[in-house]
C-alpha cells in the first residue's frame, strides 16, 4: 500500500513538472504582438514645400542718367508716398546741357526767320518773273530745312528738360524701403542698364510665398487649398496662408522639377519680412473625427508560423463518387491589383499576389526586384505603379484596369489588408480584414469601412527564436525575429 502511494506522489510530481515545463515552453514559443487600439481622431493629408516670402508688389528703383549722387532724403525702411523725392543727382552738367540747347533754339529761330523772309522776297521776284524758276524751288527747300532744324532744336531743348529732371528721383508707389544700394557722393554709371538704387515694397501688411511644389505632389494642389507654414524666427508658431495660384511653368534644379505655387499670407502684425524662408504645408485633404489607424498596421508582414484566419480562405474541395477530387474548372488566377493592397497580404507574396498562380507571382517578383519597388515602405508611387503595369503586360501577367486619377481635392479610396487579434494568450492568433482606406498624414490612415472603433489590431509580431538554434537572431537587442 505504501509502494502504490509512493508511486501515484512520484507520478503527480512528475505531471506536475512535465505540465509545468510544457506550458512554459508554449508560452516561450508564443510569438509576441505589439496593438493598437482603433480610436477615432484628425487626419490631414498636406504637401510639403519650401518657399520664400515676398511683398505682393515690389518695385526696384534706378537712375536713367549718369552722375554722382549729392543727396539722399530716404534710408532703409523709410515709409514713402508717390512722388517722394529719394536722391538728387548733380544736376551741374545737365543744366549746361540745357543752356546750350536752348541757345541753339535761339540761333535756329533767328535762322528760321531769316530764310522766311528770303523766301517771300524771291516769291515776288519769281511772280515779276526777275529769278528764274530754279532759285525760287531752293528758296522754298532752304526755309523747309530751316523749319526741320527749328525743330530739332526744340526736341533737343525738352531732351535736356527731361534729362535734368531724371536728376530728382522719385518713388512710383506708396511703400517702404526695403533696400537702398548708394550713399552720397557715389557715381552713378547708367550706360546699358538702369542701376538699381532703392528697392520699394508696396505694402508688407499682405506678402506672398512663392514655394516649389515638386511634380509629384502638385497634381493634388489647388486654388483656394489652406496653407500653414512657419519660419526660423519664428520656431514655435505657425502662421496661415492660402493658395492662389500654381503656375504651370516647370523649373529644374538637380535633375528635379517643380512648379512654382503662390501663397497668400496676412501680415497685419508685420512680424514677416521680406526674403523669409518658409517651410510650407498645404492642406489637400482634412477629414475630422474619423477612425483611423496607425500605418505601421497595414505595412505588417506575417510570418509564416503565425496563424492567421484569412477572409479568403479556400472552401472544401469537392469529391466525386470515387473519393477523388473534382477539379475546379471555373477557377481562374485573377487580374493582379496594381498599388492597391499591397501592403497587406500576410504571408510573404500576398496581397497583390495573392491571386496569381505560383509561376506568375514568382515573375512578379523579380519585376518588383527589378523596379526597386518594396511594398514593406509603402505604396508604390505612380511613376512606380506605371512602370509595374507596363512590365507586366509584356511579361503576360494579367493586370486589372488602373484607377482613374484623383482631381485635387478628391480622395482615392484603396483596399487594404489588416490583422485582428483575437483570442487570449498564449492561444492568441490573427484574424485578417480587409478595410477600405482613405487619406492619410504619413502616420495615420483613414478608414472608411471594414473595421470598428475599439477593435485590437497588430501593429508587429516578433517570433521567438529557438535557444538551440545556430543561426543568430535577426534582432540583436531581442530574443525573436520582429516582423
Amino acid at each position: 500500500m505504501k509502494k502504490l502511494l509512493l508511486l501515484l506522489v512520484v507520478l503527480g510530481v512528475a505531471g506536475a513538472g512535465w505540465y509545468y515545463y510544457a506550458a512554459r515552453t508554449r508560452a516561450e514559443s508564443a510569438p509576441e504582438f505589439t496593438t493598437t487600439t482603433i480610436a477615432r481622431g484628425d487626419i490631414l493629408q498636406q504637401v510639403t514645400a519650401t518657399g520664400q516670402l515676398d511683398s505682393v508688389i515690389s518695385v526696384d528703383v534706378g537712375s536713367q542718367i549718369s552722375g554722382l549722387i549729392q543727396k539722399l532724403y530716404v534710408d532703409f525702411n523709410s515709409p514713402v508716398k508717390k512722388g517722394d523725392k529719394l536722391a538728387e543727382i548733380d544736376p551741374a552738367t545737365y543744366q549746361q546741357k540745357l543752356r546750350q540747347a536752348e541757345a541753339n533754339l535761339a540761333s535756329a529761330e533767328a535762322s528760321n526767320s531769316l530764310q522766311k523772309v528770303n523766301t517771300e522776297r524771291v516769291k515776288e521776284l519769281y511772280a515779276q518773273k526777275l529769278v528764274t524758276r530754279q532759285e525760287y524751288d531752293q528758296a522754298l527747300a532752304q526755309l523747309q530745312q530751316s523749319n526741320a532744324a527749328l525743330v530739332t532744336a526744340r526736341a533737343t531743348v525738352e531732351n535736356a528738360k527731361v534729362d535734368l529732371e531724371r536728376c530728382t528721383i522719385t518713388s512710383p508707389i506708396d511703400g517702404i524701403v526695403i533696400n537702398k544700394q548708394t550713399e552720397e557722393g557715389k557715381t552713378v554709371a547708367a550706360s546699358l542698364n538702369a542701376p538699381v538704387l532703392f528697392t520699394i515694397a508696396n505694402d508688407l501688411s499682405k506678402m506672398q510665398i512663392t514655394a516649389a511644389v515638386a511634380e509629384a505632389d502638385v497634381g493634388s494642389v489647388a486654388e483656394k487649398q489652406d496653407v500653414t507654414f512657419t519660419v526660423d524666427a519664428f520656431p514655435n508658431r505657425s502662421f496661415r496662408g492660402q493658395v492662389v495660384q500654381v503656375r504651370n511653368a516647370p523649373k529644374t534644379t538637380s535633375n528635379v522639377v517643380t512648379y512654382d505655387t503662390i501663397i497668400s499670407v496676412d501680415n497685419r502684425d508685420q512680424k514677416l519680412r521680406p526674403g523669409m524662408t518658409a517651410n510650407v504645408s498645404i492642406i489637400v485633404a482634412r477629414r475630422d473625427n474619423v477612425i483611423r489607424v496607425p500605418n505601421s498596421a497595414l505595412r505588417l508582414r506575417v510570418p509564416e508560423t503565425v496563424a492567421v484566419k484569412r477572409e479568403d480562405a479556400p472552401a472544401a474541395p469537392k469529391h466525386d463518387a470515387a473519393g477523388k477530387v473534382e477539379p475546379d474548372e471555373k477557377k481562374e488566377p485573377r487580374a493582379a491589383k496594381v498599388g492597391g493592397d499591397g501592403q497587406g497580404g500576410g504571408r510573404r507574396g500576398g496581397g497583390m499576389f495573392a491571386n496569381l498562380t505560383p509561376e506568375q507571382r514568382q515573375k512578379m517578383r523579380e519585376i518588383t526586384a527589378e523596379l526597386g519597388i518594396d511594398f514593406r515602405n509603402g505604396p508604390p508611387t505612380p511613376e512606380q505603379r506605371e512602370q509595374l503595369r507596363k512590365r507586366m503586360a509584356e511579361a503576360g501577367l494579367p493586370v486589372a484596369d488602373a484607377p482613374a486619377a484623383a482631381r485635387p481635392g478628391e480622395v482615392v479610396v484603396t483596399t487594404r489588408k489588416i490583422y485582428k487579434l483575437v483570442g487570449v494568450a498564449p492561444d492568441q492568433s490573427l484574424e485578417e480584414l480587409t478595410i477600405k482606406a482613405g487619406i492619410t498624414d504619413g502616420t495615420a490612415t483613414e478608414i472608411i469601412d471594414g473595421i470598428k472603433e475599439g477593435d485590437v489590431v497588430v501593429t508587429s509580431v516578433t517570433v521567438p527564436t529557438s535557444a538551440s538554434s545556430s543561426r543568430p537572431a535577426a534582432n540583436p537587442f531581442g530574443g525573436g525575429r520582429r516582423f
